[in-house]
């Protein structure tokens, strides 16, 4: 009878011993939820930072292209004869070409069509 005693007072602290650990573990786990909560806020904010700069980026590459593209049709206009660029390119209009930037909001894309 003592020797059932004592096994049951082992099993029952071998169980409180386990729970207690199972139970630490549980709120263990909670920490590295918050941890991956952080680690996904802080890998947002990298690719929010990495898609402005892109933009950034395109939209000074635009503003080079315009440049290059202002140059050349300023040239055209001062040195080539205007009756050889009607023969040979019948097909160009004198609509402006205008470039939108990333980034730039609706309504002024919008606007920005409406005026061309």
């Amino acid at each position: 009878m003592w020797s059932e005693l004592i096994a049951v007072l082992i099993g029952l602290l071998i169980g409180g011993v386990g729970v207690w650990i199972w139970l630490r573990g549980r709120s263990s786990g909670g920490g590295s939820v918050e941890a991956l909560q952080k680690e996904n806020a802080r890998f947002r904010e990298e690719v929010n930072e990495h898609f402005v700069q892109t933009a950034e980026l395109i939209n000074r590459l635009t503003d080079s292209y315009k440049a290059v593209f202002d140059h050349l049709s300023e040239g055209a206009d001062r040195l080539v004869d205007k009756e050889t660029v009607r023969e040979r390119m019948p097909r160009v209009t004198a609509q402006e070409v205008r470039l939108k930037h990333i980034g730039a909001p609706r309504d002024e894309q919008e606007n920005q069509s409406v005026s061309e």
